[in-house]
């Protein structure tokens, strides 16, 4: 026979795990992160997760395990990355960025054998061609997100310790330019939705 205990815990169980479940997206079309670039048909095509249009030599990624084993570490830095670009006025979006996009930068780093991280005595040339030599189709949407968040603004080889920035921009292929990072978006009423609020 049941008593309200057993069923209080079925409860919170059951609210559990649908929470789980949709924070990592189960149950939609694109939640695994591996998705996008799981054929040559969908490689070729523009991420919608971002925006930007790949570059013909997008389409030529290798297959593969990628620069990391753990599919978490680049759905956190893509996350991050889309934070960073519509911030929350109560979340620190641009730390819950460099903290996951530096994990990964650190990844490339450590490749290239440099065993002081966060120091490398190793210049973007070198760390490219590292990156070219390890990336795979899968770390094609972090490269993606990561360069968005950069145009967003804000972002400076300064946010990062040590010789990470350069890891950093290497992955995304573009520079830290810099300037005041994108307007916080503050929660209203249900009715109102979103404010922005100019930092």
């Amino acid at each position: 026979m049941l008593d309200w205990r057993t069923l209080a815990i079925g409860a919170a169980v059951f609210s559990a795990t649908f929470a789980g479940g949709w924070w990592l997206g189960v149950g939609k079309s694109n939640w695994s992160f591996g998705l996008p670039g799981a054929n040559a048909s969908t490689s070729q095509q523009p991420s919608h997760t971002t925006g930007l249009t790949p570059s013909p030599a997008a389409a030529s990624w290798p297959q593969g395990k990628g620069l990391v084993d753990d599919e978490r570490i680049r759905r956190v830095v893509v996350l991050g990355a889309q934070a960073y670009q519509r911030p929350s006025c109560n979340a620190d979006s641009r730390w819950i960025y460099v903290n996951a996009a530096t994990k990964y930068a650190e990844a490339l780093m450590r490749a290239a054998g440099c065993h002081n991280v966060p120091r490398c005595p190793m210049g973007e040339g070198s760390l490219d061609r590292v990156w070219q030599a390890n990336r795979s189709i899968l770390d094609r949407p972090v490269a993606e997100a990561m360069a968005a968040a950069h145009m967003a603004g804000g972002l400076t080889d300064k946010d990062f310790r040590g010789d990470v920035g350069r890891a950093v921009r290497v992955i995304a292929g573009t520079d830290l330019p810099g300037g005041s990072m994108p307007d916080c978006e503050e929660a209203g009423s249900r009715r109102s939705g979103w404010r922005i609020r100019r930092r």
